[in-house]
């Protein structure tokens, strides 16, 4: 396997074969069913990888041309495809999962693994994030599909550009992941703005609960108390109504100075959606905060829906904010802080690394700012899994 630092720089030379849009095709290849056979394989488990990760590799090269790209990436591979016509990859895509179907359920030992391809088509810092979100934070340890379906709950603190401080503590999920901890629901959302996961229902719920006991602990201070709802919650009428609630049965005491973030919405979403969102959670709230993709430009309108703050999370490319990367997010920014300044929103960005670049981004514009290397979220409530709620 490359070394990741090779993996990123790897990331930053794809423009050669990017198209003239500057997107880039490639197939996510997941082998799911790992976590088993190392358990049953015990002290063969490295050799046992090497022989799952051998043999894959060997599958997938005959759907490649010298064009191609196969890196292998936590528990699969990233095979980036120079050429195809359009609709011309997911049909390789389907015929790299067959190949590899047929590969596993002719060995005993591999008979129990599934493989999982998907086609993807992005930009150049989607591709750098889709390196990141593949890749384990160590190297001998793939991720778990328990891991996968989990979400930690976190306090971030929220930092003022302005005021030069901490002014707010925001409820919200946090995921582990090689870059570090990330605010996020769908771990997948950051590559390409789309919800790859509707379910997080229960852990809105759960969000929702800490939350409100956060807010009237004596001990918790007297800063301002925000939380997350994840924007395809408010998509689903059932998921909507039982939150909608659930809300409205929380204490008013805590509903009259919380702040709610939509969060993760969806490239594409109607405005009035969000609109009829914004207006029946500013009945019960005292503000509402929208959580875009930071490559949607969706937002020339978003003043209407009577939002309070708008904003993204930076890509989580660990070189994002250097060279010309940086140049492209703050340019980014300074899009953003002119559309939002012009419909009297506050500008928010999550996932800061370098007190630097807060800097030129609150020149840029940016007030509102999260980060878990210059104001570290505190220690993770129990997780909440999918699975779990839903068999209780």
């Amino acid at each position: 396997m490359q070394p990741v630092t090779d993996l990123m720089q790897l990331a930053l030379q794809l423009r050669a074969i990017s198209r003239d849009d500057g997107s880039i095709d490639a197939a996510q290849v997941r082998v799911i069913g790992l976590d088993e056979i190392r358990v049953a394989a015990g002290d063969k488990w490295p050799r046992m990888r090497e022989h799952v990760r051998t043999g894959s590799h060997q599958i997938l090269s005959r759907f490649v041309t010298a064009e191609d790209v196969v890196v292998p990436a936590g528990d699969g591979f990233l095979v980036i495809l120079a050429e195809g016509a359009p609709g011309a990859n997911q049909e390789r895509c389907r015929k790299m999962r067959e190949a590899l179907l047929s590969f596993y359920l002719g060995d005993e030992s591999l008979k129990s693994l599934r493989p999982e391809v998907t086609a993807r088509s992005l930009s150049a810092d989607g591709f750098a994030d889709l390196i990141a979100t593949s890749l384990p934070g160590k190297a001998d340890e793939l991720p778990t599909q328990e891991t996968l379906l989990r979400s930690d709950i976190t306090e971030a603190r929220v930092f003022s550009t302005r005021d030069a401080r901490v002014v707010a503590r925001w409820i919200c999920p946090v995921r582990h992941e090689l870059v570090g901890r990330r605010l996020a629901y769908d771990c997948e959302y950051i590559l390409d703005g789309l919800h790859h996961r509707q379910d997080f229902l229960d852990l809105d719920l759960a969000i929702l609960e800490y939350a409100g006991r956060r807010a009237l602990d004596p001990s918790a201070g007297d800063l301002a108390m925000g939380f997350t709802v994840h924007a395809s919650t408010l998509q689903v009428r059932r998921a909507r109504e039982i939150y909608f609630g659930a809300l409205a049965s929380s204490p008013a005491a805590f509903r009259a100075r919380a702040m709610i973030t939509i969060a993760e919405i969806e490239r594409g979403t109607p405005l009035l959606s969000i609109s009829e969102w914004c207006c029946t959670l500013r009945t019960m709230l005292a503000k509402v905060c929208l959580d875009f993709h930071y490559a949607d430009h969706a937002i020339t309108s978003i003043g209407s829906t009577g939002a309070w703050a708008a904003g993204f999370h930076l890509p989580i490319y660990s070189g994002a904010q250097k060279g010309a990367r940086s140049l492209r997010t703050l340019e980014q920014i300074r899009f953003w802080s002119k559309a939002l300044r012009g419909q009297g929103l506050k500008f928010a960005v999550n996932g800061f690394r370098e007190g630097e670049f807060v800097d030129e981004a609150r020149k840029a514009g940016v007030e509102i700012a999260t980060s878990n290397v210059l104001w570290p979220f505190s220690n993770e409530q129990p997780r909440v899994g999918c699975k779990e709620l839903e068999a209780a």
